[in-house]
């Protein structure tokens, strides 16, 4: 399968998440359908992404996966849309999951707060589900940088709070 035939799969998934929303002020009733649609098409569709993206990076060479980095800088070769294929399926994973929990319990408009927590979950569970299916780091194109940042951050709380519990304990 082509790379550029899987993102234009996933333009339709993404824009159909938006789809209630826009419905929600003409056809209430329909609206409501459509969010229990999404109950079962959110995870299936996110499983057929994920599953797509495993196919694609195999049949893909490294050299065509890895964005360039340290010296490599100083040749500006453009980069190109395989350097952020797997960002892009991170991106649908990302969108999807957050509507199907706004689904599930309605929170409005995230708070930053929670969205902050929410997005460096996803990223690091996105990562570690790409190194359960046995695709290496180096075919992770831009969401490798995404996913180092995440965590790190995640370590870092996470240790800040064992101290502070058992600070207090």
């Amino acid at each position: 399968m082509d790379f550029r035939l899987y993102v234009a799969l996933l333009v339709p998934s993404v824009l159909a998440t938006l789809l209630p929303d826009v419905l929600e002020p003409l056809e209430p009733r329909l609206a409501l359908i459509i969010k229990v649609i999404f109950i079962v098409w959110i995870p299936a569709s996110l499983y057929i992404s994920f599953r797509l993206l495993c196919r694609i990076i195999a049949q893909m060479p490294v050299e065509q996966l890895l964005p360039l980095r340290g010296h490599e800088l100083e040749r500006r070769v453009p980069e190109r849309l395989e350097h952020y294929i797997t960002l892009i399926t991170y991106g649908h994973a990302w969108l999807s999951l957050g509507r199907l929990l706004d689904v599930i319990h309605p929170l409005g408009f995230f708070p930053l707060a929670v969205m902050m927590a929410y997005t460096l979950i996803t990223a690091v569970a996105f990562g570690r589900c790409l190194l359960i299916a046995g695709i290496n780091q180096n075919h992770w194109g831009h969401f490798f940088d995404l996913y180092i940042l995440n965590d790190l951050f995640l370590r870092v709380f996470i240790r800040v709070i064992r101290k502070v519990t058992t600070l207090f304990s």
